[in-house]
C-alpha cells in the first residue's frame, strides 16, 4: 500500500513538474521579446510586453531593467508624466542600481518636456525645476550636469516671466496692493532677473497709487512705503528711462509727507 501511494505521489509530481520548470523561461522570453521590440523602436508594443512580464520578474535580475525600459517607453511615446513616475519608482525601488543618476535626470527630462506655455499653470515647470535641482545637488559633476543647469535656467526664466505677467496684470487692473505684494515676492524669488528694473519701477508706482486710494488708517504707512520704494529705485537705477517718472512721484510724495498728520 505504501509503495502504491508513493507511486501515485511521484506520478502527480511528474505531471506538475514541467509547469514549474518552464514558467520562468516563458516570462523571460516575453521580457526578451520586449527588449527586441524596444530596440526596434516599437515602444508601444514593448511597453505592453514589459507591463505583462513585470509581475513574474519580481525578485529576478531582469526586474530592474524591465522597469528602466518601461520608463523609457513612456518617454519615447511622449507620455511624459507617466514616464516621470516610472523613473521615480525605479529610483526609489532599486537603490543600488548603477543607473540611478540617469533615472533621476530622465525623471527631470520627462517633466521638463511636459512644461507648458507660460500662459498656463506651471505645476510641471516647478516639479521639473525641483528634480533638476535635486539632480545637481546629488551629482554636481555628473554626466548630465551641464545640460541640467541650462535647462534649470530656462525653467527659471519661464517662471519669472509668469510671475512678472501676473504682477503686471494686477497693476493694469488697478489691484495695486496685490501688485506690490506680487512684485515684492518676485524680487525675493528671482534675484538677478532681467525684469528687475521694470519690477522695481512698477512696485514704486503701484505703491504710490495704493497710497492715494488707501483708507485713513493705512495712509501714513503706505505713504512712507511709497517714499522708500522711490528712493530705492533712484539709488539703484539712476540712469534708467523710468528715473524721471519716479522722481516726479517722489517729489509729490515728499510734499505730501510734510503735510501728513
Amino acid at each position: 500500500m505504501y509503495c502504491k501511494r508513493l507511486f501515485i505521489s511521484l506520478s502527480l509530481l511528474s505531471l506538475f513538474a514541467p509547469c514549474v520548470v518552464h514558467s520562468a523561461p516563458t516570462e523571460l522570453t516575453k521580457y526578451q521579446k520586449a527588449v527586441t521590440q524596444y530596440e526596434a523602436g516599437k515602444y508601444y508594443k514593448a511597453a505592453q510586453l514589459f507591463e505583462e512580464a513585470l509581475p513574474q520578474l519580481r525578485g529576478k535580475k531582469e526586474e530592474a531593467s524591465a522597469h528602466f525600459y518601461w520608463a523609457y517607453c513612456g518617454f519615447h511615446q511622449k507620455k511624459y508624466i507617466q514616464s516621470a513616475k516610472r523613473f521615480q519608482y525605479f529610483r526609489k525601488t532599486f537603490l543600488l542600481d548603477p543607473r540611478l543618476e540617469e533615472a533621476l535626470y530622465m525623471q527631470a527630462q520627462a517633466l521638463y518636456r511636459e512644461s507648458p506655455d507660460v500662459r498656463l499653470d506651471q505645476k510641471f515647470t516647478q516639479e521639473a525645476s525641483y528634480v533638476l535641482r535635486n539632480y545637481l545637488q546629488s551629482y554636481p559633476e555628473g554626466v548630465y550636469a551641464e545640460a541640467a543647469r541650462t535647462q534649470l535656467e530656462a525653467l527659471r526664466s519661464k517662471l519669472a516671466l509668469k510671475d512678472f505677467r501676473s504682477a503686471q496684470l494686477y497693476y493694469q487692473l488697478g489691484y495695486y496692493r496685490a501688485a506690490v505684494v506680487t512684485l515684492e515676492n518676485f524680487q525675493q524669488d528671482f534675484s538677478g532677473s532681467a525684469y528687475h528694473e521694470k519690477v522695481a519701477y512698477l512696485k514704486a508706482v503701484a505703491q504710490y497709487y495704493y497710497y492715494r486710494s488707501a483708507k485713513k488708517a493705512k495712509k501714513k504707512e503706505s505713504l512712507s512705503t511709497a517714499i522708500m520704494y522711490c528712493q530705492d529705485f533712484i539709488d539703484s537705477y539712476p540712469d534708467s528711462p523710468y528715473t524721471t517718472a519716479i522722481e516726479k512721484i517722489y517729489s509729490k510724495l515728499t510734499i505730501a509727507n510734510q503735510f501728513a498728520p
